[in-house]
């Protein structure tokens, strides 16, 4: 019977590692119905909650060197309803870790983008 509970044990501390170490992934099929009506078609939007949740701020699809002082490093969940690429990036004038994400898909900001993008530009990260 220990062996079993070890293995279970084993098991469970195994998955949580593999939960964790997964990274953001965009997807659009799981979007909270009011965050529909927040976030405009045609609009880059950050979300100060994860899950499209919180207050938001939606920007035109252009390129964008610092998105202001209010809305750096709050950002948690990003929707581009734009018909471009969208890259986040940790930095000013576009420095830091960039993330590409494409038009239409949401994307859960974890790990070292949750709480840290400070530049979008526009037609992707580029390089």
């Amino acid at each position: 019977m220990r062996l079993t509970v070890k293995t279970a044990a084993l098991a469970a501390a195994i998955a949580a590692t593999a939960v964790l170490a997964v990274p953001g992934t965009a997807s659009a099929d799981t979007r909270p119905d009011r965050a529909v009506s927040r976030c405009s078609e045609g609009k880059v939007c950050l979300f100060d909650g994860h899950n499209l949740t919180g207050d938001v701020l939606q920007l035109d699809p252009v390129t964008t060197t610092f998105i202001g002082w209010e809305w750096n490093d709050r950002a948690s969940s990003v929707w581009n309803r734009s018909g471009d690429y969208a890259c986040i990036w940790l930095d000013a004038d576009h420095y830091g870790y960039p993330f590409d994400i494409p038009p239409g898909a949401t994307q859960e900001l974890l790990y070292l983008y949750d709480n840290a993008v400070s530049s979008i530009s526009i037609n992707g990260c580029g390089g």
